[in-house]
């Protein structure tokens, strides 16, 4: 090494020796925090309170978890909203704070409702879940981003709030203005058609995700990618996804239900929430597990 060589290494050696020095102290830092600080550095992993989040339920089902254990009930309800579905005024009233919604399964059907004044007492929230069913119109099958447009405008006029819950099966709809094809999937065609900007004029959102929620690198994409969708049409609307006890009636242990909340946290700001009788200690112990208690 010649001599220029030599006062070169001498001046980098302290150099050296001083980033060294920062990065053990930075190091040492991080060790003595423990795993909390590593916790805290992905957002998706941190326990979230089941207060911070909106909540949708049927009726029954959120009538049985409060009798199993309305402890959890009222920490839910004192949340941002609880909302209840139903398609009936009448049978047990609903547990305090929780908010009747009146589901629809088309504009259709929302309109005669309107018009023969027959929408139930003391509801301000309608929900529409158009599906490929008897339930639902074919016309509105078919072409199921502009009815569902209508229907948010139909029950914003008339002094409703509008929630949108439509189902992935429309992109298997014979002859839909827009559907699954080829080797994609159907949540591939629910993105690439363009049902979640039906968001447009709606206050909520939902994507149906529960079928995929044991798949989570699955679910991941489609609610990232409809949760995209549906703010870039409309930035104020509040997107929810449906998870379940029971995914196409398998049960799932409630630590399956947690994995597949957590990863997709990071893009909704609350779940739709199905379940059966016989899977209502999973779903409990999914909420408990949730809040931490």
């Amino acid at each position: 090494m010649d001599r220029y060589a030599h006062a070169h290494a001498r001046l980098l050696r302290p150099r050296v020796l001083s980033v060294i020095a920062v990065i053990a102290v930075i190091v040492t830092a991080l060790l003595a925090a423990g795993p909390a600080a590593q916790v805290s550095a992905s957002p998706a992993s941190q326990r979230t309170g089941l207060p911070k989040l909106y909540w949708i339920f049927y009726k029954e089902d959120i009538e049985r978890v409060n009798a199993f254990d309305s402890a959890i009930v009222r920490q839910l309800v004192s949340g941002p909203g609880t909302y209840a579905l139903t398609r009936s005024a009448h049978g047990p009233q609903l547990p305090a704070g929780v908010i009747p919604v009146e589901n629809f399964f088309s504009d259709a059907s929302l309109q005669n409702a309107i018009d023969a004044h027959a929408i139930y007492p003391r509801v301000k929230f309608v929900a529409e879940d158009p599906e490929y069913w008897k339930s639902t119109p074919k016309a509105e099958q078919v072409t199921p981003i502009r009815y569902m447009n209508k229907f948010a405008t139909t029950a914003s006029a008339n002094g409703y709030t509008p929630i949108l819950v439509p189902a992935r099966d429309l992109m298997r709809v014979p002859n839909g203005a827009c559907t699954q094809q080829g080797a994609s999937t159907i949540s591939q065609a629910y993105i690439s058609c363009g049902i979640p900007a039906a968001a447009a004029n709606a206050r909520f959102y939902v994507i149906q995700a529960a079928a995929v929620e044991t798949d989570l690198p699955a679910l991941r994409q489609l609610v990232r990618q409809g949760a995209a969708q549906a703010h870039r049409a409309n930035p104020h609307v509040i997107v929810l996804a449906t998870l379940s006890a029971a995914p196409n009636g398998t049960p799932l242990p409630y630590t399956a239900v947690v994995s597949a909340a957590r990863a997709v946290l990071p893009y909704v700001r609350g779940f739709e929430m199905n379940s059966e009788p016989r899977n209502d200690r999973e779903l409990v112990s999914f909420f408990r597990a949730l809040s931490g208690s």
